[in-house]
C-alpha cells in the first residue's frame, strides 16, 4: 500500500459517519477511529497532558537561536528504538562522541528496520525520545554538537 492510497483511505474514512474501521491488505493492517462525543467533551473540559513531541519542540523553539546543534529528524513515521536488540546496549548515550555515518538509533516501519546514521561527528547533546516510541515524519530525535 502506498501513501497515496492511505491518504484515500483516511480522507474517505474521515468523510463518513464511520467512527471506526480496520482494514487488512495483504501484511498491512490500519486502524482508524474518530473520538467520541464524550471524549470529545472530556478533551475540551480536562485540559490533556502535553505529549514528548509537543515538549521537545517547545524546548527546541526556546533554546538560543546561536547554538550550533545539528537536529537529527525522524526521516520516516514509525518506532524508534535505541538499540540492535532488547537484550543489546544503545547505540548511542547523551554526551557520547559518535562519527558521521555511525548508527544512531532505528526506525521500524512496516515491520523493516531502517537503520538511522550520524550525519556530521560531533557529541550526542540530547535524545528526545524513549525507547520504543512512536516517531512523526521530520520530528526531533536528538542533537549533535
Amino acid at each position: 500500500m502506498n501513501n497515496r492510497e492511505l491518504k484515500t483511505i483516511i480522507k474517505m474514512f474521515e468523510a463518513s459517519s464511520l467512527s471506526k474501521i480496520r482494514l487488512v491488505k495483504e501484511d498491512v493492517t490500519i486502524e482508524l477511529e474518530k473520538p467520541t462525543e464524550q471524549q470529545v467533551i472530556k478533551q475540551t473540559v480536562e485540559p490533556r497532558a502535553s505529549t514528548q513531541q509537543e515538549q521537545a519542540t517547545r524546548e527546541i523553539k526556546q533554546a538560543p537561536k546561536q547554538s550550533n546543534y545539528t537536529l537529527v529528524q525522524a526521516p520516516l513515521v514509525g518506532t524508534y528504538y535505541e538499540a540492535q536488540a532488547p537484550d543489546q546496549p544503545p547505540f548511542v548515550r547523551e554526551g557520547q562522541q559518535v562519527k558521521q555515518g555511525d548508527t544512531l538509533f532505528i526506525i521500524e516501519a512496516m515491520k523493516v528496520m531502517n537503520e538511522i546514521a550520524a550525519p556530521k561527528d560531533g557529541t550526542i547533546k540530547k535524545i528526545h525520545v524513549n525507547n520504543g516510541d512512536m516517531v512523526m515524519y521530520d520530528q526531533i530525535v536528538m542533537e549533535i554538537d
